[in-house]
């Protein structure tokens, strides 16, 4: 769950940023963004050396964008994304492992939403931009299973929230009303798990999911 001062962070941010937003009556843009999601840090570990190695793979990050020009060099906006990783169920059990009878896993997902706040170059055909971004974070942890003849090995599955932030920097190039984007950033949390193993032992795992997102958009100008 969140703490509740995330949770004021939280509140305050959307606040700033849509109360800003309604009353600059600037350009105004909508849009879609896609690109791959690649774990870092302890997000991408596979060794055995903890009880839990998150195994998670490069995967998938799609986003829904709002943004609005509030000054030249400054805009605001909102992001509402999807993240899914491979769980790498390989590398945890090999195919050809004889004592491996059954393999199932599902993946890590987790769905974000933030409040962005942008310092950009002077809007023109061209401009480059940087981007700070806080908000919230819903995540699912894989569930995994691998039958052996001396037992199951299990990780159950949980679901929780935890803050989010982000930073990336790209550019922009504006065509009539359709703005084609780059960027690449940093999207980041830290969610806390309940685990169960084979043998019914509940515990808390605390994941950070960080990612380095590489996005490709397309945006419409309203």
């Amino acid at each position: 769950m969140l703490h509740p001062l995330h949770c004021y962070l939280l509140a305050l941010a959307f606040l700033v940023c849509f109360s800003v937003a309604a009353q600059a009556q600037r350009i105004q843009r909508i849009g879609l963004q896609v690109g791959s999601a690649s774990p870092i840090g302890d997000f991408k570990q596979d060794q055995f050396e903890d009880d839990y190695p998150p195994m998670a793979r490069r995967g998938v990050n799609v986003q829904g964008i709002y943004r609005v020009d509030v000054k030249p060099y400054l805009a605001v906006g909102a992001t509402a994304g999807f993240r899914f990783h491979r769980f790498d169920l390989d590398a945890f059990a090999a195919p050809d492992d004889k004592l491996a009878l059954r393999r199932e896993a599902t993946g890590w997902k987790s769905t974000h939403a933030l409040a962005d706040l942008y310092l950009q170059t002077t809007p023109g055909t061209l401009f480059g931009f940087v981007k700070g971004s806080l908000g919230a974070a819903y995540s699912k942890s894989p569930e995994v299973q691998v039958d052996t003849p001396y037992g199951p090995i299990r990780r159950s599955s949980d679901k929780a929230m935890a803050l989010a932030y982000g930073i990336a920097g790209g550019f922009g190039l504006q065509e009539n009303r359709f703005m084609l984007s780059v960027d690449i950033g940093l999207l980041a949390t830290q969610p806390s798990f309940k685990v169960t193993n084979a043998q019914g032992v509940r515990s808390t795992l605390k994941q950070p999911m960080h990612t380095i997102n590489s996005m490709l958009g397309l945006s419409y100008t309203l």
